[in-house]
């Protein structure tokens, strides 16, 4: 049992050092010889923990989607309907300096399924938990009166989630599309016909001239 458990612990040690490489040097720089430097060990000894470079890169993109996972449910906690979506996403999309690195990473993982689909498995299984997070929280904002009832839900959902994607591709370009202030302004903007008063206080944009035409 502890040979399994030091196994996933050194698994784990070789991810975090590769997700601090990408952060810091980019993915380019992130290779099997600057891990090992960042490790302190023999090449051999990096691949008795994972068969490819490939399972490697799925590994760290699982550690940035289960932080991102913490952090939502940290953020959203206290929160439901449209603050609860907003805040979502927040911790999908580049903002800050940690959504920043976790960006490099997604996208660099994006650009390694054309030569394995295999990978893009987990990436449909990450865009499965969020959107029904979020339609669960589209859902919540229509019962809370903050979304009209006649909202598309599925529609806004797939929106934004598109949105994500292409706002972190965006990021990683350098792009003044993928602003993450200018990312919340859009997501808001995807939500703003669909708003009520009391989801536009939710989203924290001023009342419109028909707000109260539902």
């Amino acid at each position: 049992m502890s040979r399994r458990i030091d196994r996933a612990a050194r698994r784990r040690e070789i991810v975090e050092a590769h997700l601090r490489l990408i952060a810091r040097d980019g993915m380019q720089a992130a290779t099997t010889r600057a891990l090992t430097a960042e490790l302190g060990v023999a090449r051999g000894a990096l691949w008795h923990y994972f068969s490819s470079f490939d399972e490697l890169l799925s590994e760290t993109f699982r550690m940035v989607f289960e932080r991102t996972n913490a952090r939502i449910e940290e953020r959203v906690a206290d929160h439901d309907g449209v603050a609860g979506l907003l805040a979502m996403l927040d911790e999908i999309q580049p903002g800050d300096k940690t959504t920043h690195d976790e960006a490099f990473v997604v996208v660099s993982f994006w650009g390694r399924v054309p030569s394995n689909p295999e990978l893009a498995v987990r990436q449909a299984a990450v865009v499965d938990s969020w959107r029904r997070g979020m339609l669960a929280r589209t859902g919540a904002a229509v019962e809370a009166g903050e979304l009209r009832p006649q909202a598309p839900q599925a529609e806004i959902v797939d929106t934004l989630l598109v949105l994500n994607t292409g706002g972190q591709v965006e990021h990683v370009l350098g792009t003044p599309q993928g602003d993450g202030a200018r990312l919340r302004r859009l997501a808001v903007q995807v939500l703003e016909p669909w708003l009520t008063d009391a989801g536009r206080a939710a989203a924290a944009v001023e009342p419109s001239a028909d707000a109260g035409q539902a």
